[in-house]
């Protein structure tokens, strides 16, 4: 656990908007979900298949009704159950969608296939339950393969509408995997599917962390027999050494909003944090002590961090300010936490502690109280890490034999499986 040997998928979306004034009705904001938050009640009246592909349009309706129900924020229901027909190849009447209204329903979606020359057309539409008005109308083109992704951006128009906030439909996962015998950096999409090899190294990868916007991966490699840090453009495929000093080169962490990382060195002799420039450059030390220093996390703010040092006689959790001052240490429950990583939200931090002798996922706020540990069972649960929207936890677990990742919500319900068991599946890091 405290182990310090710790393309772009494109897609061409052509969106026409239709935005209408949204009925008081559906006004609605968010905040973090709990177990007692109500989740906004809707449905998918269809998916048409106007494209002669029934397969596409299972698949489609699939995903979509997948997407909002994994979002957190909505309560997908069932069209059957409520007797609401489909339509048909025309879109819904507000007389429609209205009926849906009259069962509690908030809101209505409904979406077509079809085919324009050689593209693939999701046409999307999204009502307002109560009053039956269009609240949003975007058509997206692709193809066949890019399917997915096409009704991932339209689960995610959809979230926008009621939160004003970004969806994690269209975000990705990176991961170390061994499948190919060496560990190697792996990126997937959100809900586990298409799998990318992004390293080739034949050596041993760790701890991917995703830049702010999603454009830099850094993480640890060994390809020169040390333990080494590099950085990936994801757009270009560009690799380059960020910091290669003898010794620990590791524990990468962006701070939001800026090229600039905190990282474990043993430059100096043990482990201790420092920030660097994505080129290593303009090096800063944070930390000093006798003991090792490691697993750096910024708040959303950039003017704290969390990490994990021994400085107590065991590994816990300690917050310091930006420039290395304040240090106070917020976990005193459980002989060995570690691996923090701190909410979007800020109002959490995400953490493995010992418990009778294997790691569990638990949260505890950053002034250290109300520490919680959100799972149990077999196997040792590692490596967690937020969902950007802050309702979801990822995280790597030997729970059944081989290390998967896995994915649950922030109060530790409604655990997933993303990872097949054919290999080991670990150090996940959920990009912005």
């Amino acid at each position: 656990m405290f182990n310090f040997m710790k393309r772009t998928l494109t897609i061409l979306i052509l969106c026409a908007l239709i935005i209408l004034p949204v009925a008081a009705s559906a006004q609605f904001y968010l905040g973090v979900i709990t177990g007692e938050a109500r989740k906004i009640p809707i449905v998918v009246l269809d998916m048409y298949d106007d494209a002669g592909s029934p397969q596409l349009r299972s698949l489609a309706l699939d995903v979509l009704q997948s997407d909002l129900r994994r979002s957190q924020i909505f309560d997908v229901m069932d069209p059957k159950k409520l007797d609401l027909l489909s339509p048909g190849k025309n879109e819904p009447s507000p007389e429609a969608v209205k009926r849906g209204g009259t069962f509690g329903l908030t809101g209505v979606a409904w979406a077509r296939l079809s085919r324009k020359g050689g593209d693939l057309v999701l046409s999307g539409k999204l009502y307002d339950g109560v009053t039956g008005l269009r609240l949003a109308n975007k058509d997206y083109y692709g193809n066949d393969e890019l399917l997915r992704r096409m009704v991932h951006t339209f689960a995610d128009e959809i979230v926008m509408q009621y939160t004003g906030e970004r969806g994690i439909a269209q975000t990705r996962i990176a991961f170390v995997s061994d499948k190919t015998g060496k560990k190697e950096l792996y990126v997937m999409d959100y809900d586990g599917q298409n799998p990318k090899k992004l390293t080739a190294d034949r050596s041993i990868c760790m701890s991917p962390a995703w830049s702010s916007d999603g454009k830099f991966l850094a993480y640890v490699s060994y390809k020169d027999r040390n333990p080494d840090l590099f950085g990936l453009d994801m757009e270009t495929g560009r690799r380059w050494k960020i910091s290669g000093f003898e010794g620990l080169n590791i524990s990468p962490a962006w701070a939001p909003g800026s090229k600039r990382l905190a990282a474990s060195l043993s430059r100096d002799g043990g482990a201790e944090i420092y920030i660097m420039n994505k080129d290593g450059g303009d090096l800063e030390r944070l930390t000093f002590g006798l003991s090792d220093n490691v697993a750096p996390s910024w708040a959303p703010n950039g003017r704290e961090i969390v990490f994990t040092s021994g400085r107590g006689g065991s590994p816990q959790l300690y917050v310091m300010s930006s420039d290395g001052a304040d240090i106070r240490r917020i976990t005193f429950d459980g002989p060995y936490n570690a691996s923090p990583n701190w909410s979007p939200r800020g109002d959490r931090i995400v953490f493995a502690s010992q418990v009778q002798g294997r790691f569990k996922i638990a949260t505890v706020k950053p002034d250290g109280s109300e520490m919680q540990i959100l799972t149990s069972g077999p196997g040792s649960d590692e490596n967690p890490m937020w969902s950007p929207s802050g309702r979801q936890i990822v995280f790597s677990s030997t729970r059944a034999g081989k290390s998967g990742i896995y994915v649950m919500n922030a109060d530790g319900s409604g655990i997933e499986r993303l990872t097949p068991n054919d290999a080991n599946y670990l150090s996940p890091a959920w990009s912005p």
